[in-house]
């Protein structure tokens, strides 16, 4: 049986403070949707360093507290196909890991990815 493509997931934030706690349980909600996921956290001084043609990402997601980045980082991600989407701000306060998947697996039922 062919392995199912890994969602790739590219998120931005601030300076990372929460952002391993939100990587870890985002992980631990594709692992038991059974999900093959990969979740890097970059910080947006980084973001203009990303190369997207080497690095694709299927969706970049936005901290709340780097939303006015998203147009820049639709621009740069855009052309590669990546959806940008600004992360609920509820299930980034609660650090909601569940949320944040269901939230990209959306975008991705939405665009007919998955």
């Amino acid at each position: 049986m062919a392995e199912e493509k890994k969602i790739r997931v590219l998120m931005v934030c601030a300076m990372g403070m929460s952002s391993s706690l939100i990587e870890a349980k985002t992980a631990k909600a594709a692992e038991a949707a059974g999900v093959p996921f990969e979740l890097k956290a970059i910080e947006a001084a980084e973001m203009g360093r990303w190369n997207f043609a080497e690095n694709p990402m299927d969706v970049v997601l936005v901290a709340p507290q780097v939303r006015f980045k998203k147009k820049s980082i639709e621009e740069a991600s855009g052309p590669y196909g990546s959806i940008v989407l600004n992360i609920d701000t509820v299930a980034y306060g609660m650090v909601d890991g569940e949320a944040i998947f269901n939230q990209v697996m959306e975008a991705l039922k939405e665009r007919g990815v998955k």
